[in-house]
């Protein structure tokens, strides 16, 4: 009686399940943007009030402290990211930690190119006491950046002519370190090679052998 082979049966994935479940994060990610856009851009906007105190200078400092720190520090971490030895988990990582750094600068710039109430009242505080705090945010920023990209492209430079540099010494270190070699294996061998002292060992060698009476067998005198 032939026996008939079971096929597993394939549990049938719950495709509305995955679904429901895909909408209510979409729906959570939608509150929470709606719920920190009519937050942040005002709370934001306090802070940088409490720490000015209505001081023009100090406003100037400020903006210069957060658009140059939160720029050029994000950008030199993310660069960490292009490494080849870096794995792409750690990559990420890199990225998001980054993006978390420059928050300060996006909530400022949503308060000046949004046009949400939330954005107007930021802005209105920021016409009242931190005056000079936005403008010299983007002025730090657009610092911060251009120096950043002055940098990798000196850097990247330095680094090409180092490798050229080496290219062009590996021959020279090559030829040195053969005659080196060859001077150890002379050395070793307890003769010189070249120049007077070579014809000299040379000629030594020759009137021993002619009045040396005893041969020398398997490299010892015959004392016989």
């Amino acid at each position: 009686m032939a026996e008939h082979a079971q096929v597993p049966v394939r549990k049938k994935g719950n495709w509305g399940a995955k679904i429901i479940v895909v909408l209510v994060a979409l729906l959570i990610v939608v509150i929470a943007y709606f719920a920190l856009a009519s937050i942040l851009p005002v709370w934001w906007a306090n802070v940088i009030r409490n720490q000015v105190q209505g001081n023009l200078g100090a406003g100037i400092l400020v903006g210069m402290f957060y658009g140059f720190e939160f720029t050029f520090v994000p950008l030199l971490v993310v660069w960490q990211a292009t490494h080849k030895a870096v794995k792409w988990g750690w990559k990420i990582v890199i990225v998001l930690l980054a993006v978390a750094l420059a928050t300060p600068n996006p909530m400022t710039a949503g308060i000046l190119i949004t046009n949400s109430e939330a954005a107007h009242n930021g802005q209105r505080i920021f016409g009242t006491e931190p005056t000079w705090f936005p403008m010299w945010t983007q002025v730090s920023a657009t610092a911060a950046f251009v120096i950043f990209v002055a940098s990798v492209i000196l850097w990247t430079i330095w680094c090409g002519r180092g490798k050229k540099m080496k290219a062009l010494k590996q021959p020279e270190a090559e030829r040195v370190k053969a005659a080196k070699q060859a001077g150890k294996e002379a050395k070793d061998a307890g003769r010189p090679t070249s120049g007077l002292a070579a014809i000299f060992d040379d000629a030594k060698t020759r009137v021993v052998d002619i009045f040396d009476p005893k041969p020398v067998l398997d490299g010892r005198a015959d004392n016989n």
